[in-house]
């Protein structure tokens, strides 16, 4: 029967790897919570959006000032 003894130096590497594999773990369901916490903005509107925009506007104010000078 083979009675194995372990050195210092293994139960140390073998600590500080342990270690290391916990800071990770941590640190990844941190920046897990912190994603999930963080709400995604849209997306901006494009220069193209907001001429068609501004063109319905301009077209609605148009048909507004037509109507109320057939009315006058």
């Amino acid at each position: 029967m083979r009675h194995t003894v372990f050195n210092f130096g293994d139960i140390i590497s073998t600590t500080v790897i342990l270690i290391i594999f916990f800071a990770i773990f941590f640190v990844m369901i941190h920046m897990i919570k912190k994603m999930k916490s963080t709400v995604p903005l849209p997306p901006e509107e494009t220069l193209q959006q907001k001429v068609d925009d501004l063109t319905t506007r301009v077209k609605t104010l148009e048909h507004r000032v037509e109507s109320l000078s057939e009315r006058q």
